[in-house]
C-alpha cells in the first residue's frame, strides 16, 4: 500500500531549503537580522551529565564541526542571572520558544531560578529536555519535576531508549542516579496533574528498539502509563570526515536503522499507524502518525545540511542558543554566528573541558 507520505519523502534531502521559511526583522545590538517566526531558544544549562550515551547529540554537534567539547562559563550565580535577563528581556519581543538543555540540567543548582526567570517572560511554549535523573531532586524544598509545574511549563522531553531497565542502563550508562521506570510512573503522574505534557524521546539502534514490533511495545508501555507523545529518532547523519572520536564513529554506524526501512514496513500498518502529517525543515524531516491515543513522530535529520543550507541565507536566523559564557549565538558552538555577545569588562570565568 503507497503511502501520502512516499514522495516527499523519497526526495526530502534534495527538498531541504532555508529560503522557504517566514521570517520577520529584529535587530541584535545593531545587526538587522530576519528570524525564523517558529524560532526557539535554547537556554544551555550546563555542559555536565550523569550519563554517557555514545549518540549523544550535544557531543555529536561538537565532533560534526571537528571540535572537542570545551566551554568557557560565567562563574559567578548572580552575574549570569542578569546577563539571562538581558537576552530574555531583549528577545520578548519575538517570544520565541524556550528550551532548557544541556548536559543534564535537571543536576544543575541554577535550574529553579532559570524556571522562574523564563516564567517571568511569559514565553509562549517552555520545554525542557532531560534524561530524567534529577526531576524527583529536592531543591529549595521541592522537587525538580513540581518546579517545572509551578513555572507553567508546557512539556517535558524525556530521553528513554528502551522499556527494559537494563537495556536502556547499558545504552545511557548513567554514572549515578538511575532514572527507572517506576520514577518515571510517578513524574508522568505530577506532570499530567499540572499541565505539562510528557514526551519520550527513544533513539533507534540495533542494540535497542530496533523494529516496528519494538516499536509498538514501547508505545504500549509507557502509553499505559498515560503518555501521549513520543518520537522516535534516526541516529544524525554528519559528515564523517570531519570526525575526530574513532568509537563514537564507529558505534553509530554499526547501530543505525535506517527509518526509510521502518517506514516501508508503516505503510502496509496504515490501519494501526493513521498517517497525520509530515514536516520538512532545512535538515531534518519527520513523519507525524496516531498510534491508539498517541501522537507519534518519527525524525531523520542531516548536520552536514546546516552549513550549507544556512550559506544560502546568511542573514536568516533558525535557532538561538544562550551559552554559558553568556554570548547569545545562532548556533550550538558558542564562538559561532554571535548575535548578542557578552561583553562585561569585569565578568568571572571558568572553563570546564569534557574529552568526548
Amino acid at each position: 500500500m503507497k503511502s501520502k507520505f512516499s514522495v516527499l519523502r523519497s526526495i526530502r534531502r534534495k527538498e531541504f531549503n532555508a529560503e522557504n521559511y517566514f521570517t520577520k526583522p529584529f535587530t541584535f545590538k545593531g545587526k538587522q537580522k530576519s528570524v525564523y517566526e517558529n524560532a526557539n531558544l535554547s537556554i544551555f544549562v550546563n555542559e555536565s551529565c550523569n550519563a554517557d550515551c555514545r549518540f549523544c547529540v550535544d557531543q555529536l554537534r561538537f565532533e560534526g564541526k571537528g571540535k572537542t567539547f570545551i566551554k568557557e562559563r560565567i562563574a559567578d550565580d548572580e552575574e549570569y542571572f542578569t546577563r539571562l535577563e538581558e537576552v530574555l528581556s531583549t528577545l520578548r519581543p519575538l517570544n520565541p520558544s524556550i528550551s532548557i538543555t544541556g548536559g543534564e540540567p535537571t543536576k544543575s543548582h541554577r535550574l529553579p531560578r532559570i524556571l522562574k526567570l523564563v516564567s517571568k517572560y511569559n514565553f509562549r511554549k517552555r520545554v525542557i529536555t532531560t534524561n530524567g535523573s534529577g526531576l524527583l531532586d529536592i531543591v529549595d524544598g521541592k522537587r525538580i519535576i513540581d518546579h517545572i509545574v509551578e513555572n507553567g511549563f508546557h512539556h517535558m522531553n524525556i530521553s528513554k531508549t528502551h522499556y527494559l531497565e537494563n537495556v536502556n542502563a547499558n545504552i545511557m550508562k548513567f554514572s549515578n542516579n538511575y532514572f527507572c521506570n517506576e520514577q518515571m510512573r510517578e513524574v508522568v503522574k505530577v506532570a499530567l496533574s499540572g499541565n505539562v505534557r510528557p514526551r519520550l524521546s527513544c533513539l533507534l539502534l540495533k542494540s535497542g528498539i530496533s523494529s516496528i514490533e519494538a516499536m509498538m511495545r514501547y508505545l504500549d508501555y509507557y502509553g499505559e502509563m498515560g503518555v501521549d507523545n513520543i518520537i522516535f529518532r534516526e541516529t544524525m547523519d554528519y559528515d564523517k570526515s570531519v570526525m575526530h572520536n574513532i568509537p563514537k564513529l564507529r558505534f553509530l554506524e554499526e547501530q543505525k536503522i535506517k527509518l526509510d526501512d521502518i517506514w516501508s514496513e508503516i505503510d502496509l500498518l496504515q490501519h494501526i499507524f493513521r498517517p497525520i502529517t509530515q514536516v520538512l525543515g532545512y535538515y531534518y524531516y519527520c513523519e507525524v502518525y496516531k498510534y491508539k491515543n498517541i501522537d507519534v513522530v518519527m525524525e531523520s535529520a542531516d548536520l552536514s545540511a546546516i552549513d550549507p543550507q544556512k550559506e544560502k541565507t546568511p542573514n536568516t536566523v533558525f535557532e538561538m542558543v544562550f551559552h554559558l559564557n553568556g554570548n547569545l549565538c545562532g548556533s550550538w558552538l558558542e564562538d559561532e554566528d554571535i548575535l548578542l555577545p557578552y561583553e562585561c569588562s569585569g565578568r568571572q570565568l571558568s572553563y570546564s573541558t569534557r574529552i568526548i
